[in-house]
């Protein structure tokens, strides 16, 4: 379910447009009703004036009547007050009842008022004949017409105006009294409900006030404290922390941008994390090549130095030789050709032998600096092995031993130095007839497995031991039984080793004491056909 979202700032004004409309209507209502109380206030304000005058004409009137009843008794007017006085206060407490009433009809806009006009028009007229009367019995009294005086006054009393004035006044203060009543009662009954609904609608708008602040709240802690973890994970390093998606759009595009900063920051980390493993792998290979270097310094080093010992140690025996037999040679007077030939025939094959030996030390001085300056060509290997036998067919006669071969590898090419595998070959060959003992058999076998020519050569003679078999190939090395069976420099199987490694192939030497040895040289086959040699 996707979660609905809203922006704060809507919220803002929802509840801020809220609280303005509460407010408002609390306001227009309060000031609504004390327009009310003020028109009952005026109400009442103009009822009590109505009220007012129509007691002060009342009170007048009847003042009127009793002092013209004292004054027609005593048969003079010293104790009249002046009539005219008199019918103007009354004449002007009418015009107050008139007004007020006016006022009323304008305020109240009653159709009612009408007929309180009409009450107040008659009481007006009952006024004017009680004040024309008035005016009568003053003047009768002045001149002395006493009995005048006590017929009008008779009369006013047996015409019922002063019943029917008394009876209208009293209508119209009874009316006047029950308005201000009816308007206080309004009043009082507005008063309550105001007092009695204030309080309700104050804890409306403070239950109100409370909940948008509660919601609010809520909102604010809920989206600050989910940006207050993430930014807590990403300052503790945890930049797989995802801000969940928020409520209100700002905090949620606000937690986006920090996902988004602490994605990238992720992603530079990783970067920089590859960048530090390739440096470091980098650093790695480069210090392990310099190792490389160092120790094939080293190597080329003790290789330089074992080879000065064992030229300087190799080349005593010849130079001894060669010197040995020129002293002769130069010393003797009487020998004849054949002895100086042969001495100088001793001397050139001591030469012979040296060269070869240097030839072959610097073959593999050379293979061990990774320079052994081959001439690379498609060779068939079955054929060069069967002319190195051919080769040695003499010398395998004169010691009775046969040589069998056995070519499962008729078709085997490898790339290489002919001249220089011809050489491996001759020397396994060598050895394998040097070590063998008279009248018996040394067996070479080639075969081609896969992608690979072996090369086996294989004697029945004095054999040789684990540790020898290990050390044979040690330049100058030789095994104690080698030593007494057969003279040699212990160059041969160094100079094949060297020449088999730089053909990318591999030479072997295993044996047993008294049961013969088999030395396997194993090349990588050629597909491709070059000029064959």
């Amino acid at each position: 379910m996707a979660l609905f979202t809203t922006q704060f700032t809507h919220k803002l004004y929802v509840a801020f447009a809220t609280m303005l409309s509460i407010t408002l209507a609390l306001a227009w209502y309060f000031n609504d009703s004390v327009k009310w109380y003020q028109h009952d206030v005026e109400r009442i304000a103009l009822a009590n004036s109505v009220l007012q005058g129509y007691q002060e004409v009342s009170n007048q009137t009847y003042q009127e009547l009793n002092a013209l009843g004292e004054s027609v008794s005593r048969g003079d007017t010293s104790g009249l007050p002046d009539w005219q006085s008199r019918a103007t206060i009354l004449r002007e407490a009418i015009s107050t009842i008139r007004q007020g009433i006016a006022a009323e009809v304008a305020f109240e806009q009653n159709a009612g008022e009408g007929e309180e006009l009409e009450t107040l028009v008659e009481i007006e007229r009952v006024v004017e004949e009680i004040i024309r009367s008035s005016a009568q019995i003053d003047q009768a009294l002045v001149e002395g017409r006493v009995s005048d005086a006590s017929d009008e006054l008779n009369r006013l009393r047996s015409s019922g105006v002063t019943g029917y004035f008394s009876s209208l006044v009293f209508a119209a203060i009874e009316e006047k009294k029950r308005e201000s009543q009816s308007a206080d009662r309004e009043a009082i009954s507005l008063a309550h409900y105001i007092t009695n609904l204030l309080p309700v609608l104050m804890t409306i708008l403070l239950v109100i006030v409370l909940g948008i602040i509660i919601l609010f709240s809520r909102s604010l802690t809920r989206s600050l404290s989910a940006l207050h973890d993430g930014a807590k994970a990403f300052t503790s390093g945890n930049l797989a922390h995802q801000i969940p998606k928020l409520r209100e759009k700002e905090f949620s595009r606000l937690g986006e941008a920090f996902n988004t900063m602490a994605h990238e920051l992720s992603d530079h980390r990783s970067q920089l994390r590859d960048t530090n493993i390739t440096l470091e792998a980098t650093v790695e290979e480069r210090t392990r090549a310099l190792q490389d270097s160092n120790k094939k310094l080293a190597e080329v080093d003790v290789n330089r130095r074992k080879l000065m010992a064992d030229i300087s140690h190799e080349f005593r025996t010849p130079l001894t030789v060669i010197r040995g037999e020129a002293e002769i040679a130069l010393r003797g007077t009487n020998k004849t050709k054949a002895e100086y030939r042969d001495s100088f025939q001793r001397i050139v094959d001591q030469a012979d032998h040296t060269t070869r030996m240097v030839d072959d030390m610097l073959f593999i001085a050379r293979a061990d600096a990774g320079e052994p300056r081959l001439k690379l060509r498609s060779v068939a290997i079955a054929s060069t092995v069967d002319s190195v036998c051919k080769d040695f067919e003499a010398k395998a006669a004169q010691r009775s031993i046969s040589v069998e071969q056995f070519r499962e590898g008729q078709k085997a090419v490898v790339l290489g130095d002919a001249g220089r595998l011809r050489q491996v070959f001759s020397i396994l060959m060598d050895n394998a007839l040097r070590y063998s003992n008279p009248g018996g058999r040394v067996e070479v076998l080639v075969s081609q497995e896969e992608s690979n020519v072996q090369i086996s050569f294989r004697d029945h003679g004095i054999g040789l031991s684990e540790e020898e078999s290990e050390l044979a190939f040690e330049r100058f090395y030789r095994g104690h039984k080698a030593e007494e069976h057969a003279p040699g420099t212990g160059l041969g199987l160094p100079v094949a080793k060297a020449i088999v490694q730089a053909h990318k192939g591999s030479i072997s030497l295993r044996g047993k004491l008294g049961d013969g040895a088999t030395a396997t040289v194993t090349l990588p086959s050629e597909s491709k056909l070059r000029i064959v040699a």
